[in-house]
Formats: C-alpha cells, sequence, structure tokens
C-alpha cells in the first residue's frame, strides 16, 4: 500500500502495468520533475521466502518497488517491511533521466503493445 506522499506523486500511473525497469526510469522521471532527489537501486528483497532482484527507487524514507528485475508487467508499489531488503545486495543504478514527454510517449507504447 502506498504512503500518501507516494500516492500525491504516482496516483496517475497507477493503473498502468509496465515492465520493471521502465517502472524505474518513470518514478526517476517523476521525482526528478518535481526537483525531488531520489536514487535508483537494484537489491535482492525477500518475499514469501523467496530472494528476489527488483528495482527499487529510494526516495526521502520511501523505497519504491518497481518490480522484479526479470518481470514485464508490474504495478508500481511501496516496500512497507524495509527488512525484506538485503542491504548487502543494494547496486546503486544510473538510469537515463527521461523526460516527461518521453514518459508519455513509453507509457503510450506500452498500452498499444500490451492490447495488440
Amino acid at each position: 500500500m502506498l504512503s500518501e506522499p507516494v500516492v500525491s506523486f504516482f496516483a496517475p500511473y497507477q493503473q498502468l502495468n509496465l515492465p520493471a525497469y521502465d517502472n524505474l526510469k518513470l518514478v526517476v522521471a517523476v521525482l526528478t520533475e518535481k526537483g525531488e532527489e531520489c536514487h535508483a537501486l537494484e537489491a535482492v528483497l525477500t518475499v514469501d521466502g523467496k530472494q528476489e532482484s527488483s528495482y527499487l527507487v529510494r526516495w526521502k524514507k520511501h523505497f519504491i518497488y518497481c518490480g522484479r528485475t526479470n518481470s514485464y508487467a508490474n504495478k508500481i508499489d511501496e516496500v512497507a517491511d524495509l527488512t525484506v531488503i538485503d542491504a548487502e545486495s543494494i547496486v546503486v543504478l544510473q538510469p537515463a533521466v527521461l523526460s516527461m514527454q518521453q514518459v508519455s510517449f513509453m507509457c503510450m507504447e506500452n498500452s498499444h503493445f500490451d492490447h495488440c
């Protein structure tokens, strides 16, 4: 469940099911557009007893979950229990920061191919 600060930024994108890396680029683009500092990460999360390599964005005290690294359809979520993140596994990523116009194209392209 998303906290109020995260909802305020990402409510327009909650209906999307993008690949994990596209979610990562979207989250970074939205936060950057709003002048917010954030960090794109790859880390191992333990979910239901299984370890999964996942993409996250750290923003202030929030860890925004973008999906498993090998997943192609994810909703943006928030990691509520930080103990599921293996701190030793965290790798900081440097994705290209997209403009909001590029984000729009990415979302339209995904919607088009998702329904074909």
